[in-house]
């Protein structure tokens, strides 16, 4: 479908987004109640066969306003209109400005309308059929529109693909399975893809790796993707966490169902997702993406609890629990970072149910170097993917204290589980590098349909990680 700039004339549906302030409709004669300004909702009003019908898309109070809520009405709206078989639409963004102007205001709208029609359909029989081909923003023609649109959309494809990658069956993305696709995927595109697995594992004492990927006959792979279009700046490490399945290993989880783990390489997507949102929208940028990618099984060949492990930077690790998994991969990965010349990294992991407990469904937790958190903390509000700040408590680092080594890779104490996490992965964190961690396990996936976000995998903090790392380029 495509986006453009024009008359509202002959679009079969015009789509007012309003506020629950609104005091009047943006048209004539027609009734406009205060409950129809409700975020999430849509209020139609219907012409004539053959005629213009309106659709008002509720925003919620103007003053909590943000460019999230263009992105869920967008979502909400697209489908309302697929499910009306429209071809034609036109929006009226007036008094939508916000946050980032209405630039931004077009980009969200473009993303959320094109995320909200997103289906995961490719193993049914049926799939689904998409009916519009055009919407047009009613404003005057203007240099920078077209650049807002083809933002939209480089968004709404990095976090779609993020889905995707999230969205597959374990039997379809083993370990080797993602680093196919994310080569076949960037091929001839810019970014650098590389896979090191076996004995270069091996070589680069990659421990954790290889120790959580060996009860697996698929083996573990580590993925490195690079995009430089200015080579002079600061090179950025993005890291993922990459278990394509987590079972818990030999400390097996005792869920009743653990189907959604094969969504436990969360963050591996959403920096995936991000190599494509900055590579689409033309960032000046020197940034690397490391995904460290395994099964978590159990059998006879694996990690067992109370394995030592020790990392090329000196830091032995006894396993406590081999269902805490991701920390001991994303190790390796934080080192790896510094090993290639990173200044600044961002990991991100679907890695603690702790942070779920604390800070629910709707914001991500974050540690790290003040900078660096500050920053992204302050573009999660522009993003949409809010992450809230947690304490590195050193208070807690006694936690982790081990019997035969330098440090367990779990608490020894039930309690603070997401900060002693942090605190585990700032052993590998070099002091030279800026760093933020960030957990978003509760944000892996969505129960339900709802705006934007589509039942399944929503791939979290693609948006927000490209952000940063555009925002780097400009302040550079």
């Amino acid at each position: 479908m495509k986006f453009t700039i024009g008359s509202t004339e002959a679009a079969q549906v015009i789509i007012y987004p309003i506020f629950l302030e609104t005091a009047a409709a943006p048209f004539q004669s027609l009734p406009l109640h205060h409950h129809m300004g409700e975020r999430g909702a849509v209020t139609w009003y219907y012409d004539k066969e053959d005629e213009q019908h309106l659709l008002l898309a509720g925003l919620g109070s103007r003053q909590s306003f943000e460019p999230e809520r263009l992105r869920e009405a967008a979502g909400t709206a697209a489908r309302a209109a697929e499910q009306h078989k429209l071809r034609t639409a036109a929006v009226c963004l007036d008094g939508c400005e916000g946050i980032g102007g209405m630039r931004e205001a077009v980009a969200a709208w473009v993303e959320g309308w094109l995320l909200g029609t997103y289906a995961f359909d490719k193993y049914k029989s049926q799939q689904a059929v998409r009916y519009m081909e055009t919407v047009r923003f009613d404003l005057e023609p203007q240099a920078g529109w077209e650049e807002a649109i083809a933002l939209g959309e480089a968004r709404a494809a990095g976090i779609a693909f993020a889905r995707d990658i999230g969205n597959e069956p374990a039997n379809q993305m083993r370990p080797k399975t993602l680093a196919e696709r994310v080569a076949a995927r960037f091929a001839a595109s810019g970014v650098q893809v590389a896979c090191y697995e076996g004995e270069e594992l091996a070589a680069r004492q990659m421990c954790g790796l290889i120790g959580v990927g060996q009860g697996s006959p698929h083996p573990p792979v580590l993925i490195e993707m690079r995009y430089c279009t200015d080579p002079s700046k600061e090179l950025i490490a993005l890291v993922g966490k990459g278990i394509t399945f987590d079972t818990g290993g030999i400390s097996l989880k005792r869920d009743h169902d653990i189907s959604d783990m094969r969504i436990d390489m969360g963050g591996a997507a959403a920096v995936i997702g991000a190599i494509e949102i900055i590579r689409r929208s033309g960032v000046r940028a020197n940034v690397a993406a490391i995904i460290p990618a395994a099964e978590n099984m159990p059998d006879g060949n694996a990690l067992l609890p109370g394995d030592v492990l020790t990392y090329p930077n000196g830091v032995s690790v006894q396993v406590g629990n081999t269902d805490s998994e991701g920390r001991l991969v994303l190790a390796d990965a934080l080192i790896h970072a510094h090993a290639i010349g990173a200044k600044e990294v961002v990991d991100m992991a679907t890695l603690t149910y702790s942070c779920q407990g604390a800070l629910g469904s709707k914001y991500a937790g974050i540690w790290g170097d003040e900078p660096t958190v500050s920053t992204l903390r302050s573009l999660g509000r522009l993003t949409g993917e809010k992450v809230w700040e947690l304490p590195l408590a050193e208070e807690y680092a006694g936690y982790l204290a081990s019997d035969y080594a330098d440090i367990c890779n779990i608490s020894r104490v039930g309690e603070a589980g997401a900060i002693t996490a942090a605190l585990f992965l700032r052993r590998f964190v070099d002091p030279s590098m800026r760093w933020a961690h960030i957990d978003m396990a509760a944000m892996k996936e969505a129960a339900s349909t709802a705006g934007y976000v589509v039942a399944g995998a929503t791939g979290y903090g693609a948006r927000l990680l490209a952000e940063f790392v555009a925002e780097r380029s400009r302040s550079s």
